[in-house]
């Protein structure tokens, strides 16, 4: 029923047409029919007991492939130092809009040392991130004039492993003005860090196209490699007298034999298993390369033992070099971010200033470009644009790009996640309802899982200690430190020292 309210509630599916599935939610049958009707409703466990959720994430063979979204409730410090080793050189493109230091978008810190407390937040998170990026990853930092300078002189002078590229974006034609200003500004900056020694440059799609690439990934990190990802390794079946792809075999264990030979049927085997021997992974998951097959996108080329995988993209596949200025309207942050933040809401004003969803959706692709399985990282999440973008880019080409969300503000409950529900039920949206239900195969490219995580913070801590007067228990000795309590008079109801029922959530 939880579930249920939810539904009503965000996804508004009371003002569904109900010709599809009967009309009537008060009976089993009815809601039966609903689900099957709608397959891209999102469901959160929370609504739910501890053993149903444990007997569906144990029916996922692979439960981390299976996950194209992490939200992270924390302060960015803290996430980025739980995300360091599970994460460790997968995070392809880093794209951050964090606070601009005006008085629109202040944060809290000491006043005498405004911009070198700023440039110390975002060198700090710099570092850290260092370690979640593979060789060829980039970072995207959106500013404006107030920090700019600080920040490039910042960059380069400690971030000497990358180039700094700037683009100006028209992100507010109609001009903006902090008072006494003398100049309407309608621009700010896409600063683009690559690596210096990169084998790439920055590019963007320039038309749509017809055009065919190989299945088997080539990079050099190991989200290319078979230990990086299992589930995208496995044999696709040709059928040698036709040379059609007949469809796939599932992944093998990892570490175990695989058969390499004919199939009984006489079907060829052909796994990702590059000319030096290495065992690589495709491009798609096993799931995602059977839906491949089913739709006609996957070519066999070769004869006999020596087939090669081709993937068909009916895309934005013509690149150009990206340019310095950005004026498309498109990129206006009133229409499409404020504008289609509001719509996806219902109402105004839940979050300021958000992003065009079309100006960060350009800036990862400038980076990730073909890469269908890159990670991207956005620890200033705000309202989710950027979780967004990735939802987007997925459903237009069938890729399996994930995303990491870090924010610790209130609207992550209140807009963030609520967004990511919705634009996960339907692509387009209008006064807070769904202007259609998302297609069979947008729902089979949408996101399939998202994972939340909500990290304890020091104050969490600190309200979750209580002492039993009682007993005398003013203080406790942890290894070699004495920690003594004299909040006798404050905490002179608490029954225990620590309450653990509230540790639990």
């Amino acid at each position: 029923e939880a579930q249920w309210e939810e539904w009503e509630k965000i996804l508004a599916i009371d003002t569904l047409p109900q010709d599809l599935f009967s009309g009537n939610w008060g009976t089993l049958e009815g809601r039966i029919t609903f689900l099957k009707a709608y397959p891209s409703l999102p469901l959160d466990t929370r609504h739910f007991p501890p053993d149903f959720t444990d007997r569906l994430l144990a029916s996922f063979d692979d439960l981390d492939e299976m996950t194209d979204g992490l939200l992270v409730h924390s302060e960015n410090w803290q996430a980025l130092n739980l995300l360091q080793e599970k994460y460790r050189e997968r995070v392809k493109c880093v794209y951050i809009d964090p606070p601009y230091n005006t008085a629109a978008s202040e944060i809290l810190y000491k006043n005498e040392y405004k911009h070198s407390s700023w440039l110390s937040l975002m060198a700090d998170r710099t570092f850290l991130c260092n370690g979640l990026l593979c060789p060829d990853a980039a970072f995207v930092i959106a500013i404006d004039d107030t920090e700019m300078v600080n920040l490039s002189a910042f960059i380069d002078g400690f971030v000497s492993n990358y180039d700094r590229n700037v683009v100006v974006i028209n992100h507010h034609p109609a001009g903006a003005g902090l008072a006494g200003a003398s100049i309407s500004s309608t621009h700010e900056y896409a600063l683009f860090l690559i690596p210096r020694n990169a084998k790439f440059a920055l590019r963007l799609p320039s038309k749509t196209t017809h055009s065919e690439i190989g299945f088997m990934r080539t990079g050099t990190a190991v989200s290319n490699l078979r230990e990086g990802r299992p589930n995208s390794f496995y044999a696709i079946l040709i059928d040698e007298k036709t040379g059609r792809i007949v469809g796939a075999e599932p992944p093998p264990p990892i570490g175990s034999k695989y058969p390499t030979g004919r199939t009984k049927e006489g079907f060829v085997r052909v796994y990702p298993v590059g000319a030096d021997g290495r065992e690589r992974v495709w491009r798609r998951s096993y799931e995602s390369c059977l839906r491949e097959i089913e739709y006609g996108s996957l070519l066999c080329k070769g004869k006999k033992d020596r087939f090669t995988i081709y993937i068909q993209l009916n895309e934005d596949s013509s690149w150009k070099p990206v340019k310095s200025n950005w004026t498309d309207t498109k990129y206006n942050a009133g229409v499409y971010g404020s504008g289609i933040l509001t719509h996806i809401l219902g109402s105004a004003g839940q979050f300021s200033y958000p992003k065009s969803l079309f100006t960060v959706l350009d800036c990862i692709l400038a980076v990730i470009q073909e890469d269908s399985c890159a990670v991207i990282l956005d620890y200033f999440a705000g309202s989710g644009t950027t979780g967004h973008a990735v939802i987007n880019l997925n459903r237009e080409d069938g890729g399996r790009r994930k995303f990491i969300l870090v924010e610790m503000a209130d609207y992550f409950d209140t807009v963030l996640l609520p967004r990511l529900k919705k634009v996960t039920f339907s692509p387009e949206w209008k006064d807070g309802k769904p202007k259609r239900v998302a297609t069979a195969e947008e729902a089979e490219r949408g996101p399939r899982i998202i994972k939340v995580i909500r990290l304890e913070s020091y104050e969490d801590a600190l309200n979750n200690l209580s002492f039993d007067e009682s007993g005398g228990q003013v203080a406790m000795r942890f290894e070699d430190y004495l920690l003594k309590y004299m909040l006798r008079w404050e905490a002179r109801k608490s029954e225990t020292l620590l309450n653990v029922e509230k540790l639990s959530k």
